[in-house]
């Protein structure tokens, strides 16, 4: 049985859209990279081509949605206080909408979306850069003292340097007091406050 020309030429796109996308994380060493990004695209595809020869469109694209929501909730990773790999569990949610678009022969849909993937990864990146060095650094300090008191002061001092606590929890040792802040702030308001507090003889430790 020979392969329909459409059909080959929607898996050639497939091909094509989950390399590009792939080859944007595979540059930034995310775990979901050229590979997994471009056979999941090309499954997809494949999925979606076969649902529509079967008439099951609708329960197979509910299949796929669940299947690749379970992939993308294995590159999603809580790493010091931080979630990471929501950019990359995204990407592998789009190249599945993008597969299956393709596969329902929307090529035009598939390549817009494609391009704006792209915009989003490579470009919007700087805009988040810039974001993170004017107003964006988030940070969680833990800091530890003999006194309660001076760890206290240090909420005073966030508020000059203009860094807003987000969250603020307390604990108590035998033999200190230790205190969390979630904070945001610009990224030279976090760094003067971290030179003041590493500097202050009272203050035992600081980690963030």
């Amino acid at each position: 049985m020979e392969l329909p020309y459409d059909d080959l030429i929607k898996l050639l796109v497939a091909l094509l859209a989950g390399a590009i996308i792939g080859f944007e994380r595979e540059m930034h060493n995310k775990s979901a990279g050229f590979r997994t990004i471009t056979l999941i695209t090309v499954g997809s595809t494949l999925f979606t081509m076969l649902s529509l020869q079967l008439d099951q469109e609708a329960r197979v694209a509910a299949q796929i949605v669940s299947g690749i929501g379970f992939l993308g909730a294995g590159v999603i990773l809580l790493s010091e206080r931080k979630v990471k790999g929501l950019t990359t569990a995204s990407s592998i949610w789009v190249a599945a909408a993008i597969g299956m678009a393709i596969g329902m022969g929307q090529f035009a849909l598939a390549g817009a979306v494609g391009l704006m993937v792209l915009v989003v990864l490579w470009f919007f990146v700087r805009i988040d850069v810039w974001l993170n060095r004017h107003g964006r650094e988030i940070r969680t300090y833990r800091i530890s003292a003999r006194e309660i008191e001076k760890l206290n002061e240090l909420d005073k001092s966030f508020r000059q340097l203009g860094i807003r606590i987000q969250q603020k929890r307390e604990y108590k040792t035998p033999d200190l007091f230790i205190v969390e802040w979630d904070t945001r702030g610009m990224l030279a308001s976090q760094e003067e406050f971290t030179h003041r507090a590493t500097r202050d003889a009272e203050i035992l430790s600081l980690d963030y």
